[in-house]
């Protein structure tokens, strides 16, 4: 989940003169000396790369509401949701991008079936690089709600290590695939979800992140879930427990901004 290089900027934001859209924003969680943390909405990736050249992309949008270049800390899923973080100089990205596979991090994963584990289930399983070596990897997982019908959780994950899409193929690996997750998922189960409950994307949210430096400087902020994931958990029948789990999930949801939805359709 955690990019190895917060990647270049993409030009002067005074010189893009074709790279000019209606306007748009991001729903800024917390802001510090150097750093922001926003709400990424569903859809929205958070570079361009060689297949997207001319996709919405939160370094982007960010970039053109702040008028000044930023630097992405980490990755999330184009189909996930959640905090992001940027630095705002190539400096502070040095300084943040050092320990922040160390952040603590929490997700929200709604998943394939009732979860048998009680208490915390610490899964240690190695993933393979870009290069194809084997790494290390941890998640901490714990369920906030499960019920046979429909058969499903909703886990906290928190990882410890910043392996590529480690929580998917973490929680896949106990037997308990995202729902809506293409990759990693189960194709039957993910087809009945969007067409009876419609689940229209991987259910994949990332609730807080917190990182402290080396010089006790601090970063910190909590992302509600947006309407689309808030009015989906709400409607299972084992909500009341998820949120006497995890009270945050009752915050006011976040609205899924058209631009994103449409880009994603």
């Amino acid at each position: 989940m955690i990019a190895d290089d917060p990647g270049e900027p993409e030009g002067d934001p005074a010189s893009l003169e074709g790279d000019r859209d209606p306007p748009r924003s991001l729903a800024v969680l917390a802001e510090g000396d150097g750093w922001i943390v926003v709400a990424k909405p569903p859809g929205l990736l958070v570079h361009r790369g060689p297949l997207s050249r001319h996709a919405p992309a939160a370094l982007q949008v960010l970039r053109d509401q702040l008028g000044q270049l930023v630097y992405p800390l980490h990755r999330l899923d184009r189909q996930a949701s959640g905090c992001l973080a940027f630095a705002l100089s190539a400096e502070e990205a040095g300084r943040w991008q050092t320990g922040f596979a160390d952040a603590e991090k929490l997700y929200l994963a709604l998943v394939r079936g009732y979860f048998r584990w009680d208490g915390v289930v610490d899964v240690t399983n190695p993933m393979k690089d870009d290069q194809g070596i084997l790494k290390d990897a941890r998640s901490e997982v714990w369920c906030l709600g499960r019920g046979h019908s429909p058969r499903s959780s909703l886990l906290a994950v928190r990882p410890h290590t910043g392996r590529f899409h480690q929580v998917r193929r973490h929680v896949r690996d106990l037997g308990h695939p995202i729902l809506g997750d293409h990759n990693h998922g189960d194709t039957r189960v993910n087809r009945a979800w969007r067409e009876e409950r419609g689940l229209q994307r991987m259910a994949l949210h990332c609730l807080s992140m917190r990182l402290r430096r080396d010089d006790g400087h601090e970063l910190a902020a909590t992302c509600p879930l947006f309407e689309d994931q808030a009015e989906l958990f709400a409607a299972l029948p084992f909500w009341d427990e998820a949120l006497k789990a995890e009270p945050r999930l009752g915050q006011t949801p976040l609205p899924w901004p058209a631009w994103t939805r449409e880009a994603w359709s």
